[in-house]
């Protein structure tokens, strides 16, 4: 067995350990710093809570507002070079959050921050396709996504224990980390030699022709309603604790719900790529997502609650990488990073309308008296999405049974 496994283990070649060690050390960075830097800011540095929202918007806004340029700019140059360049870029972002203690500096910190994280995710996922086969790819990704939520759950723990000293040691120690991420892709990272380029390599035409792509346009409004739910999480758990047990701990929730993923990600992925079609996949694993969200808020006790989650976790195990299988399939050989980009821009939009959309249903259940709207347009909302993925589930079948 052992010899089994150590076989497996020397058949993975060089450029994905790199890329693995890269997902999650930089996941351990960022979960290390990312979740504390609200309350450094407004219990050590004492800013008003509307300036913490504007420098935090201001991370997402550069990151994810600027992902479909930069997927388009690392087609471009190669995935690697962006990838390298995005990595400096957020060292600089991340190390300045220790040695600013002013708006503007933070605005800039946050702004370099997302703006690399802009550069390096698109070409990221796209070096991961290209290194793939459509036959392991879902493996791939799904190994991907489990190391990235081990640093969900390493992360927080390490942030958690320099916190105790000062922020800056946070601070520090994230960056030493994508400074180590930085020089393993710069000095191992090989370039991808069949890297295919764009036939057109100007900007605005490249990003026009994945806007071109009609089936790849629905896709992006699928994702983008499945990614508001996922937006949901964070906002539905503290919710309903401060109405059934404000003393409990959220961060233990949480917490469980990320090693559930990380001991479920790769089998299940596997097994929903075997067993089911693209958009079969995509609508169970909404179906558990609004499921889950129903069940957060329709419960009245703790075990609920972890058990609202638990669904909501296994359909992320079951959405995350079935959709970037289903990103790179789209792109083909050639634009990788653009479609990426592109994808990524939308599931922003996902994330802005479910925080907005879900804060006003909240607020609007608790003024009507009607505490579980909500939770019954979240479920809704799913079922909807889930009806529309099916048929363009439908209608690919047919295309491919007319072509044959």
């Amino acid at each position: 067995m052992m010899r089994h496994l150590w076989k497996k283990l020397t058949d993975i070649k060089l450029p994905f350990w790199v890329m693995f060690m890269n997902t999650f050390s930089m996941a351990v960075g960022f979960y290390m710093m990312i979740p504390l830097l609200a309350s450094y800011l407004l219990h050590d540095l004492l800013l008003s809570v509307t300036i913490v929202g504007v420098i935090s918007a201001i991370r997402s806004l550069s990151q994810q507002g600027l992902s479909a340029f930069c997927g388009t700019l690392a087609d471009r140059l190669g995935y690697k070079r962006t990838i390298v360049v995005g990595l400096l870029i957020r060292t600089f972002g991340f190390g300045m959050f220790g040695f600013v203690d002013h708006v503007p500096g933070l605005i800039i910190a946050c702004f370099f921050s997302g703006l690399g994280a802009a550069l390096f995710q698109p070409a990221s996922y796209a070096y991961y396709a290209a290194l793939s086969t459509p036959q392991n790819r879902i493996t791939v990704y799904a190994i991907r996504e489990m190391l990235s939520n081990l640093g969900f759950v390493v992360g927080p723990v390490l942030g958690a224990l320099l916190m105790g000293f000062h922020f800056k040691y946070v601070s520090l120690t994230a960056t030493l980390i994508f400074v180590f991420s930085f020089f393993l892709s710069l000095l191992l990272l090989p370039r991808i030699k069949n890297e295919q380029k764009p036939q057109d390599a100007r900007m605005l035409p490249q990003m026009k022709k994945v806007l071109q792509n009609r089936a790849f346009r629905r896709f992006m409004v699928f994702t983008m309603i499945s990614w508001s739910l996922v937006a949901q999480l964070y906002m539905a758990v503290p919710f309903r604790m401060n109405q059934i047990a404000p003393e409990a701990n959220i961060g233990l929730i949480y917490s469980c719900g990320a090693v559930v993923m990380v001991l479920l990600q790769v089998p299940f992925a596997k097994l929903g790529q075997s067993k089911m079609q693209p958009f079969g996949v995509l609508s169970l694993a909404t179906l558990l997502l609004a499921a889950g969200l129903f069940t957060i808020g329709m419960t009245g006790s703790m075990i609920g609650i972890y058990a609202g989650v638990i669904a909501f976790m296994i359909g992320q195990v079951f959405l995350q990488p079935m959709m970037n299988t289903m990103v790179s399939e789209f792109a083909g050989s050639g634009s990788i990073a653009s479609y990426f980009g592109f994808n990524s821009f939308a599931l922003s939009i996902g994330a802005m309308l479910g925080n907005v959309g879900g804060g006003y249903l909240y607020d609007l259940g608790t003024v009507l008296g009607w505490r579980a709207l909500p939770w019954i347009c979240f479920l809704l909302f799913g079922l909807m999405n889930i009806f529309f993925m099916l048929k363009e589930q439908g209608r690919r079948t047919d295309s491919k049974t007319v072509s044959v």
